[in-house]
């Protein structure tokens, strides 16, 4: 954890925000398997129904393999007023991704751990959380921290004393006539609502599965990075912060 030292030392007053967005996996197949083991049907599904629906059912999880509890988080981007840093859980290697300090955590827990200690140093119990889908987020986040029997960052305790937390996919109803009724709004379309220009993206978050199976890393960090500064740049206009308001 040596390359996080020049950081934490920057940080000399704690962030009063902090945007924090991840990449996951496949999980295994033992995971899966669980999976699908536990799949509950409606009770007022007829004996015939669960048994003709299950085969559909099954490949519903296959397909969203990297949103299960035990799917790895391969990479995490935290962009605070003061740093922007990425946590390679994917390997050794430090890309060079323009604005951004890549830190090599070689696995999930070696990114944990890393990410403790920064968000332990660089945050306070007034520092704001920021995400996209935060809810989803956070709660992997901290489910990971428990399959590693690891002690949880100070910021994302539970309960009372907790930091605040801004998730636009909440808040984006207070901004739009068309989709102040819709429960799940992308990134994408966020950014539409609300004029912001964004990189043209080759790859979806969809595809990060795949490609951590072809070993394209740097493509995940570069694409995550992405996702963090729009969410950023959302945050500041949708909370008053925008340098470009007048």
């Amino acid at each position: 954890m040596m390359g996080i030292v020049p950081i934490v030392a920057h940080s000399t007053e704690p962030a009063r925000y902090a945007v924090m967005d991840i990449e996951t996996a496949d999980a295994d197949e033992s995971a899966v398997a669980v999976a699908k083991e536990l799949l509950k049907a409606p009770k007022n599904w007829k004996a015939e129904t669960v048994e003709r629906k299950r085969p559909e059912r099954e490949a519903a999880i296959e397909r969203k393999a990297a949103l299960l509890d035990a799917s790895p988080i391969t990479c995490l981007s935290l962009k605070t007023d003061r740093i922007a840093v990425l946590f390679n859980g994917m390997g050794n290697d430090s890309f060079d991704i323009p604005g951004w300090v890549v830190l090599p955590c070689e696995d999930e827990k070696g990114l944990l751990m890393t990410l403790r200690v920064l968000l332990n140093a660089s945050t306070c119990q007034s520092t704001e959380l920021v995400g996209q889908n935060f809810g989803f987020d956070i709660g992997k986040l901290r489910n990971a921290y428990m399959r590693h029997r690891l002690y949880l960052p100070c910021a994302l305790m539970p309960g009372d004393g907790s930091p605040p937390m801004f998730d636009l996919m909440r808040q984006i109803r207070y901004f739009s006539t068309e989709y102040h009724n819709e429960p799940f709004v992308s990134l994408e379309v966020i950014a539409r609502i609300l004029g912001l220009p964004q990189p043209k993206q080759v790859i979806k978050g969809s595809d990060c599965p795949r490609l951590y199976k072809e070993g394209r890393y740097q493509e995940i960090l570069i694409y995550n990075a992405i996702d963090a500064e729009t969410t950023e740049r959302a945050y500041l206009l949708m909370t008053g912060n925008a340098p470009d308001l007048a």
